[in-house]
Parts: structure tokens; C-alpha cells; sequence
């Protein structure tokens, strides 16, 4: 039998999500799928910019799933970021089937892109440098004003020069870590 409404819908779209309990299942799927703290603010903007859940029942959502200890609060660089509990990746592990996939990966990929792009103003910059034959993609890491890495790849051409400068913005400690490793440092 169909849960009825009982989540305000101004703003969303065909296909959005309209019960409260879809709502917290929604948020507890994105949270396991970034598997990384995630700004509380962020989860209104991504919100609105899919069109997925009304702002005002995403941001009671947060607070009933904080409530419940589903997820957790913590602050880092001056503002508050969620992590999912053993809780509520159960939940999610569970119950996010009940969600249609394709808001899943809608709400998980624009969470991924704001995270992208937070970290991007955060000291991670790209560059692609058009060559004869090919693209140079040059990778940087800045700690204010230290820089902390630099590094210049070959891309044979633009498609695999904007994938690496993208992958790199989406997780820029990733090369860094890995070169660290590399050099058993």
C-alpha cells in the first residue's frame, strides 16, 4: 500500500520525493554514497538545484535524523559537516531500494559536484595547456600559500584532459596520497 504525502512538495519536481520518510532515507543513501563528511548547508543547495525535496523538509529531516542519531554533526573549517552512523548506513543499506534510483543518483551525483567544487576553492586547481600534439593537465594543491603540490600530466586529447583535471578537483588528496605512498614516505 502507497505511504500518503505527509512532506510539503513546493519546489519539487516530477519524480521528487514526497513522504518525510523518503526524505531521511534519501539523505542517509547520499551520506553513504559520499562516504566522506558532508557541509549541512550543502544539502539545501542540492536540493534546490535537483528539484528532488523541499528545502524546508530536507533541512527537518537533518534535524530528526541528528535527533535519532542517525547521523552526526561535527565542524570543520568554521561550519558544521554530517556523517553517516552505523545507523543510518543500516538504513540506508536497507531501505534506500525503496527509493527510485534515479533520485539516488541524482541527489548523490550533485552532492558530489558541490563537494568538487568546494574543494576546488579549498586549494586544488586544474589547468589544461593545449599542446601541438595533445594536452599538458597541470594539478596543484595550495595550503593557503604553500604550495603543497604540482604535478604535469600528458593527455593524448580534450576528453581525456578534462576527465583527469575533473577526477583530480573530486578528490585532490588522492594523487597526493598516492604518491606519498609510492615514495614510502
Amino acid at each position: 500500500m502507497d505511504q500518503p504525502y505527509d512532506a510539503f512538495t513546493g519546489g519539487v519536481a516530477v519524480g521528487g520525493l514526497r513522504t518525510k520518510s523518503d526524505i531521511r532515507v534519501l539523505v542517509c543513501s547520499v551520506l553513504k554514497s559520499i562516504g566522506a563528511p558532508f557541509p549541512r548547508s550543502g544539502f539545501g543547495e542540492v536540493m534546490q538545484r535537483t528539484s528532488l525535496v523541499n528545502f524546508f523538509e530536507v533541512n527537518d529531516a537533518l534535524t530528526s535524523l541528528l535527533a535519532d542519531g542517525l547521523i552526526s554533526e561535527q565542524t570543520l573549517e568554521g561550519e558544521p559537516y554530517l556523517t553517516l552512523s552505523e545507523g543510518g548506513r543500516e538504513i540506508a543499506d536497507r531501505l534506500e531500494g525503496d527509493i527510485m534510483r534515479s533520485a539516488r543518483e541524482t541527489a548523490a551525483a550533485a552532492a558530489k559536484e558541490l563537494l568538487a567544487r568546494r574543494r576546488a576553492a579549498y586549494g586544488a586547481d586544474t589547468e589544461i595547456i593545449r599542446l601541438p600534439r595533445g594536452y599538458h593537465v597541470r594539478l596543484r594543491v595550495m595550503d593557503g600559500d604553500t604550495l603543497m603540490m604540482e604535478t604535469l600530466l600528458y593527455a593524448a586529447n580534450s576528453l581525456q584532459a578534462n576527465r583527469i583535471a575533473d577526477a583530480f578537483i573530486a578528490d585532490p588528496s588522492k594523487p597526493y596520497d598516492a604518491i606519498l605512498r609510492a615514495l614510502e614516505v
